[in-house]
C-alpha cells in the first residue's frame, strides 16, 4: 500500500510538472510574441499595442505558433525555462537583423536573406560596432537570467521534476520528450500548411479575418504578424510551375520569336560587324537628387545647399539618349536589379534573389554576355568588392562572363577619404584597362561599390552639401550629406570616364544606370501618396557612344531593369536574338514591371506577359526548353 502511495505521488508530481510547464510556456509564448512584434515594429509600443488589440486573431494565432515552438524546444532542452530563454535569444538575433535591414532598405527580414549567411563577415561591415556590442551583452544577460531562473525559480513554479529511476534515459524522460517534440512539431507543420502553401494571388483572404498580400510584404507582416509573414515568404525559395508550362508551349513561343527575329534583323545592323565594344555599368546607389518625376520634385522634400550635386549626369543625359529606371527596390536589392538588366528576365513572378537561390543551380542562362560571347566577344565582369557576395562568382559565370575581376584582382585600389570601398575612379580605370588589354571586341559588366551604405560621418573631412529641411533629425541629415558627397564624387568620376572614352580609338557603347537610391529618404519613401514614394525609386539611365551611333531617339522610356538592354538595342538599331523581340512586346505591354509601382493594380491582361512568366520559369527553374537547339 505504501508503494502504491509513492507511485501515485510520483504520478501526481509528474502531471503537475507537465501542466505547470505547458501553462508557463503559454504565458511565455504571449510575452515572446509581443516582444517579437515590438522588435518588428522597430521598438514601437503603440504599433505593437495596435496590432495585438486591433488584430487579436492574428496576434494570438502567432502566439499559438510560438507556443508550439516552445513546446518543441522544451522537448529538446528538458527545462521549460531553457526553452523560453533560448527562444528569447533567437528572437533577439533575428530582429536585430530585421531592424538593420529595415532601417537601410525599408523591408522586413525574409527567408531568402538567410541565403547570405555565408557572407556574414562582409555584411557585418554595414552595421555599427556599438550595436553588435549591445547585442552580445543582451545575449549574455539572457543566458545568465536563464541559468538563474532554472536554479532559483523553476522549482517554486513546479517546472522541475526528478524521476527517481536509476536509468539515465528514464531519469531524463527521453521517451516523453521525444513524444512532446514530435507532437508539437507536427502540430506546427499542419497549423501552418495554409500559409506555406498559399496560392500566390495578389490578395488571399485567410480565416483570421485578414489576408496575405503577395505584392507588399511590409503589409503582409504588419497585418499578419512576423511569424506568418516570414512563413508566407518560404515559398520564394522554390519556383512554382506556372499553369500551361510545357515543352510544346515553349517550343511554340521560341519558334514564333525566332521567325520574328529573322525578319526584323534584315533591316538592322550588327554590333559585332561594327566592331563595337559594350560596357554595362550598374552604379551602386547612384541617384539624382534633382530628379523630377510625374510633376513632382525630389528637392521640394529634401532641399539642400551647395548647388548641383550631379552636374555631369545632367550634361550626359542632355547629350545622349536617357531616361529613368524605376528601381525594383529601395535602399538595396542590387543583385536583383543586376540580374534583370544582364538577363532581360524578370524577378516579378520569381520574387526571390535569383543570384543566390536559382542561378547557381540553373547553369548557363541567356544574357547580354552570352549573346556576344557566341559572336566571338571577350566577356569580363568587374566588381570592386568580395566576389562571393550574392554568389556573383557563380552567377556571372553562368550568365556568360568568362572573367571576373573582384577587389582582390583589381589593379586600381583607390578609396575616397575614409571610405572602406574602392571608389568609382578606380572602377572606371579598371574598365579602361580591360578595354585596352585586348584587340578583340568586348562586353564588360561593371558593378561599382563606392556609394554603398554605410554613410559614416567621418568618411570626408568636409562635405559640400547640407540638407536644409528642419524636420530631418541631425544624424539623418549628416548621413544624407555624406551620401550627397559620395554622389558628387561619383558623378565627377563618371564625367572623367566619359571624357576618356571620347579619346579612345575603339568604338564603345555604354549603358549606365543607378540601381537604387540610398535608404535615407523616409519622408518620400514613407509618404502615403504613391507619386511621392516614386521620387525615391527612380534613378537615371543613359546610353552613350563615343562614335556617331545614329541613335534613333534621345528619349528612353521609364522602365524597369529587364527592359533596358532591349531599349539600348532598339535605339542603336542593332540585330537582336529572339529573346529580345519577346521582351520588346513585354515592355510595350507593361514597361514598369514591379509590384511597388503597380501598388496593387493588376497586370495588363496581354498574353505576352503570361508567355514571359513561362519563359522566366523555364530558364530559372524549369527544363530550359528555350535553350535547346
Amino acid at each position: 500500500m505504501k508503494k502504491l502511495k509513492i507511485k501515485v505521488s510520483k504520478l501526481s508530481d509528474k502531471k503537475a510538472y507537465i501542466l505547470a510547464s505547458l501553462l508557463f510556456l503559454a504565458v511565455a509564448a504571449i510575452v515572446l510574441t509581443w516582444f517579437l512584434e515590438y522588435r518588428y515594429f522597430i521598438n514601437s509600443f503603440s504599433r505593437t499595442w495596435s496590432f495585438a488589440i486591433g488584430s487579436p486573431a492574428p496576434f494570438f494565432f502567432n502566439a499559438l505558433l510560438m507556443w508550439l515552438i516552445l513546446v518543441f524546444l522544451w522537448g529538446i532542452f528538458e527545462k521549460p525555462g531553457s526553452a523560453a530563454g533560448f527562444m528569447w535569444i533567437v528572437i533577439t538575433l533575428i530582429t536585430y537583423a530585421h531592424i538593420n535591414k529595415f532601417n537601410s532598405r525599408g523591408f522586413p527580414l525574409s527567408p531568402e536573406d538567410f541565403q547570405l549567411a555565408s557572407e556574414a563577415s562582409s555584411l557585418s561591415k554595414f552595421v555599427s560596432i556599438e550595436s553588435i556590442v549591445k547585442l552580445v551583452i543582451a545575449i549574455l544577460l539572457m543566458i545568465a537570467l536563464t541559468v538563474f531562473f532554472n536554479r532559483r525559480i523553476a522549482k517554486k513554479l513546479h517546472l522541475t521534476y526528478q524521476n527517481p529511476s536509476p536509468s539515465y534515459f528514464k531519469r531524463h524522460e527521453f521517451t516523453l520528450r521525444i513524444i512532446v517534440a514530435m507532437i508539437s512539431g507536427l502540430s506546427f507543420f499542419f497549423a501552418t500548411d495554409f500559409v506555406r502553401h498559399n496560392d500566390g494571388s495578389r490578395y488571399e483572404d485567410i480565416f483570421l479575418g485578414t489576408h496575405f498580400t503577395a505584392w507588399n510584404q511590409n503589409r503582409n507582416y504588419d497585418d499578419n504578424g512576423f511569424i506568418l509573414g516570414f512563413l508566407y515568404n518560404l515559398q520564394k525559395l522554390q519556383l512554382a510551375q506556372p499553369d500551361q508550362y510545357s515543352e510544346s508551349k515553349i517550343a511554340e513561343l521560341k519558334a514564333e520569336y525566332e521567325d520574328k527575329a529573322k525578319t526584323e534583323n534584315e533591316s538592322r545592323i550588327s554590333a559585332a560587324d561594327e566592331d563595337v565594344n559594350i560596357v554595362v555599368i550598374l552604379n551602386e546607389s547612384f541617384f539624382d537628387p534633382a530628379v523630377e518625376f510625374q510633376g513632382l520634385k525630389f528637392e521640394d522634400y529634401y532641399p539642400h545647399t551647395g548647388g548641383d550635386i550631379t552636374p555631369n549626369i545632367h550634361r550626359i543625359m542632355r547629350d545622349y539618349p536617357s531616361g529613368y529606371m524605376y528601381s525594383l527596390d529601395y535602399g538595396g536589392g542590387t543583385a536583383n536589379i543586376e540580374f534583370e538588366t544582364l538577363t532581360s528576365l524578370t524577378n516579378y513572378w520569381v520574387n526571390t534573389v535569383p543570384y543566390t537561390a536559382l542561378i547557381p543551380k540553373a547553369g548557363e542562362i541567356p544574357s547580354i554576355a552570352q549573346t556576344y560571347k557566341k559572336q566571338g566577344y571577350k566577356t569580363t565582369a568587374i566588381h570592386p568588392y568580395n566576389g562571393g557576395m550574392y554568389k556573383r562568382n557563380i552567377a556571372l559565370k553562368n550568365e556568360g562572363f568568362d572573367a571576373f575581376i573582384d577587389q582582390y584582382d583589381m589593379k586600381f585600389q583607390e578609396h575616397d577619404g575614409n571610405s572602406e570601398y574602392i571608389n568609382d575612379y578606380s572602377a572606371y580605370h579598371e574598365t579602361l584597362r580591360v578595354l585596352n588589354s585586348s584587340k578583340k571586341n568586348q562586353v564588360i559588366g561593371l558593378i561599382t561599390m563606392q556609394n554603398h551604405t554605410p554613410y559614416n560621418h567621418d568618411i570626408y573631412e568636409e562635405t559640400e552639401f547640407a540638407v536644409t529641411n528642419e524636420d530631418i533629425e541631425e544624424n539623418r541629415a549628416l548621413d544624407i550629406a555624406t551620401y550627397y558627397q559620395m554622389l558628387h564624387n561619383s558623378d565627377q568620376y563618371l564625367g572623367e570616364f566619359i571624357d576618356e572614352l571620347d579619346k579612345l580609338d575603339k568604338k564603345v557603347v555604354v549603358l549606365f544606370f543607378g540601381d537604387h537610391s540610398a535608404g535615407l529618404f523616409n519622408i518620400t519613401n514613407g509618404n502615403e501618396a504613391k507619386e511621392v514614394r516614386d521620387l525615391s525609386r527612380v534613378t537615371p539611365y543613359f546610353v552613350y557612344a563615343n562614335y556617331d551611333a545614329n541613335f534613333s531617339t534621345k528619349y528612353l522610356p521609364t522602365t524597369t531593369p529587364n527592359c533596358m538592354v532591349n531599349n539600348m538595342y532598339n535605339i542603336l538599331n542593332w540585330k537582336k536574338e529572339a529573346l529580345y523581340y519577346l521582351v520588346d512586346d513585354v515592355c510595350q505591354a507593361e514597361p514598369i514591371l514591379t509590384a511597388t509601382y503597380l501598388d496593387g493594380r493588376e497586370l495588363s491582361q496581354a498574353e505576352i506577359l503570361r508567355d514571359y512568366e513561362l519563359l522566366t520559369y523555364d530558364i530559372l527553374g524549369g527544363k530550359k526548353y528555350w535553350m535547346t537547339k
